[in-house]
């Protein structure tokens, strides 16, 4: 198993005003500089997420931010987790992914997924409706695309004639592509088809070990080499587990309920009315037996062990920054988090390679 820290893109407070040029600036560096510390310290991938059109999102590009810390770092695979190629044009797409994986010598790996948020479409101008359709066109692009050869494509969306990608990706035949769902059917369809699936929002754990396990069995009579599990978790690490929960939890209970508010997949928004006390512990409680955990290098060993038991997954990756709640317990600083990041990675990690 892997371990992945995400260097999220959102800083400010939810729908703030356009950051200063300053707070942006300041904003780009830290998600730079906690990739190389998360090097540094052992991690094996930093995975970056796409967010655009609102005013906590400070990083909007996932693709420049990869290029930025390509540039820094010799070692750690960078990730997109997960980016929505249906807001690109293919070919401008490809040349990008290729000019990463070769400014990293190959350590770039391609994650996306058709996305949930309608805003994201609407910002770029691209249609909302048939987007599955408009993802597979453009995904089939790629796929020509990084093979390396001339080709010509005749699509309902797109069309190319006689076209080359040069350079070609670092990595051949290509970079690695995952695709992220969590919803079963034509979406995990194309995950089974690509190099891997990411997970990010996992059901109940009992439900999710039937249901990873199926999936891989269905991927491996696929005939296909490698094929990775992306697993995520939550939260953050401290030495008094009451006191970490009681400042961290309101705030990724705050990011979970925006998804509620905007009516995004009900998979991802808590049940309940999360401004009553009793509501709000029942919805976190719920996510903690899922994906958030706040506790102790011990604690965080003793969760990780039993994720990989249970679902092996080839990758876990670490989130431990969202947006400022605006209120209530303090924003974690800049050193808070890299302090975090150095205990995760001389405290946990260590200890979950060592068997």
């Amino acid at each position: 198993m892997r371990f992945a820290y995400m260097a999220d893109t959102h800083f400010g407070v939810y729908d703030q005003q356009a950051p200063t040029a300053q707070a942006a600036a300041a904003a780009v560096e830290q998600v730079i500089e906690e990739a190389v510390l998360a090097e540094d310290l052992g991690f094996d991938g930093v995975f970056l997420p796409e967010r655009h059109a609102r005013g906590e999102t400070f990083v909007p590009s996932p693709l420049l931010a990869a290029a930025a810390i390509a540039a820094r770092t010799s070692r750690i695979r960078i990730a997109t987790t997960v980016l929505l190629p249906t807001l690109y044009n293919p070919m401008h797409l490809a040349e990008q992914v290729a000019m990463i994986d070769n400014l990293s010598r190959g350590r770039f790996t391609l994650g996306v997924g058709v996305g949930y948020h309608q805003d994201y479409h609407r910002f770029f101008g691209v249609p909302w409706e048939q987007r599955g359709k408009r993802f597979e066109e453009v995904m089939a692009v790629l796929r020509l695309a990084f093979a390396g050869d001339r080709f010509s494509f005749n699509g309902q969306f797109y069309q190319f004639s006689d076209v080359q990608l040069t350079p070609r990706t670092y990595q051949r035949p290509s970079v690695p592509v995952w695709i992220g769902t969590h919803s079963r059917g034509k979406p995990l369809d194309r995950a089974i088809a690509a190099d891997g699936w990411v997970l990010w929002t996992q059901p109940d754990w009992d439900e999710s070990e039937r249901w990873i396990a199926q999936t891989r069995q269905r991927a491996a009579a696929t005939g296909r080499g490698q094929w990775d599990v992306v697993l995520n978790q939550d939260g953050w690490i401290g030495d008094h587990p009451t006191e970490t929960r009681a400042r961290h939890a309101p705030r990724w209970l705050r990011e979970a309920s925006f998804y509620d508010e905007h009516d995004f997949d009900a998979a991802i928004a808590p049940d309940g009315d999360t401004s009553k006390a009793d509501e709000a512990e029942r919805a976190i409680r719920d996510f903690e037996s899922r994906q958030w955990h706040f506790g102790t290098p011990q604690s965080w060993i003793q969760r990780i062990k039993e994720i990989e038991r249970r679902f092996a997954p080839d990758w876990l990756n670490f989130r431990l920054r969202t947006p400022d709640m605006g209120s209530g317990p303090a924003y974690p600083t800049a050193d808070e988090t890299r302090e975090a990041i150095r205990r995760f990675g001389t405290e946990v990690l260590p200890a979950c390679r060592s068997e």
